[in-house]
């Protein structure tokens, strides 16, 4: 009886924990069981490792605009440092290349589709997106985005390979180097209510670009960065430690609204490629 109260007290101290980390990330941080890592590290596997053929052969209805399916990257958090950080630039290079093999000088326009990302780490998808994001002008490095914590604002920033953000994350390869035949190129991103987290992040990253405009649904409204604390039990604590922003600084953590209401389904993809053909890049080509 003493061992079973006492696993009954274990189950509600870290439920309590779960619940005090979410309802103070507004939902975003939680309490991860040792189990449930290992069940997210084998859906990791799973889903990173077939990232490759999932980014080769998205539908693509109209020759003159490339759709970019966006795919969450999730963090295999029980591999090395170094493992996950291959891993990251792996998924980085496949979504480039994507977009070097799509780009076959009839790409007038690009479709960035977020509307099913759920999260994970941003920085392979950053990366990967380079060559459609262009930051404002800074000596230090083109602005794409930012943190915004106690400590003040932190940046994005995209140079050549690599996007940064001081100490708070960074991704660089070598091999993401490629540029558009025609850029700068008008984008639309496609979001809904399935973006959130990173692929708010994804989202944050082109508002306010010139040439770019967001289609779709309100996004989940988790657009915080959290970080991963282990513990001595095995399990992880989650910590939601600052509110994402775009280039501008702007960004509270809530939802982020398109700047065109969408329905959800093929009518966005359809609003959002209208929109792309009436931009001068593609009626003047």
């Amino acid at each position: 009886m003493q061992l079973a109260a006492a696993g009954s007290d274990r189950v509600l101290q870290r439920r309590v924990l779960d619940e005090a980390a979410a309802r103070s990330s507004g939902g975003h941080g939680r309490w991860i069981s040792p189990g449930e890592q290992h069940q997210r590290s084998q859906r990791a596997q799973r889903l990173n490792g077939g990232q490759s053929a999932a980014l080769s052969a998205p539908r693509q209805d109209n020759p003159r605009i490339g759709i970019l399916q966006v795919s969450p990257f999730v963090e295999d958090l029980r591999k090395s440092e170094q493992e996950r950080y291959t891993a990251r630039k792996a998924y980085a290079l496949a979504l480039q290349q994507r977009i070097a093999t799509l780009d076959d000088g009839a790409r007038c326009g690009w479709v960035v589709d977020v509307s099913s990302n759920g999260g994970g780490n941003m920085w392979p998808m950053l990366l990967g997106l380079l060559p459609l994001l262009h930051g404002t002008t800074d000596p230090e490095g083109g602005v794409i985005g930012g943190f915004r914590s106690a400590g003040g604002l932190q940046p994005w920033r995209q140079g050549e390979g690599a996007v940064t953000a001081g100490g708070n994350g960074s991704l660089r390869s070598r091999q993401a180097t490629y540029t558009l035949r025609v850029s700068p190129a008008p984008v639309a991103v496609v979001m809904g209510a399935g973006t959130a987290s990173s692929g708010e992040a994804v989202a944050l990253a082109f508002r306010g670009q010139p040439g770019s405009r967001s289609f779709g649904q309100p996004s989940a409204g988790l657009s915080t960065g959290n970080r991963p604390v282990l513990l001595l039990d095995g399990s992880m604590l989650v910590l939601t430690g600052n509110v994402m922003t775009d280039r501008s600084g702007q960004g509270d953590g809530a939802k982020l609204q398109p700047d065109q209401i969408t329905p959800s389904g093929p009518s966005t993809l359809l609003a959002a490629e209208t929109w792309l053909l009436a931009q001068p890049a593609c009626k003047d080509g």
